[in-house]
């Protein structure tokens, strides 16, 4: 079965009508001047045994990294990091 088009007008002007197909696992293709330039589709499931790990020791010690030989500074570039958020 293909995949239904719909352009960026339709989807603007029904755009909860579009969501509540893709919840029921429906795929469109969104097109803008009849170019297809984008997929709405379901977002696949995330397994639930995903976990996130705290880590272990802290990042100041990722720089005292014995047989690592880095031409970066991690710490730093990760507190530049930061700053931006």
């Amino acid at each position: 079965m293909a995949m239904e088009s719909v352009s960026v007008a339709a989807l603007k002007s029904n755009t909860s009508g579009y969501l509540a197909a893709v919840k029921k696992g429906k795929e469109f293709i969104i097109t803008s001047n009849r170019q297809p330039v984008a997929r709405l589709s379901p977002v696949e499931k995330i397994a639930g045994d995903l976990k996130i790990i705290p880590a272990k020791k802290p990042v100041s010690t990722l720089g005292k990294i014995k047989g690592l030989n880095l031409e970066v500074d991690l710490l730093a570039d990760l507190l530049v990091d930061r700053q931006r958020r």
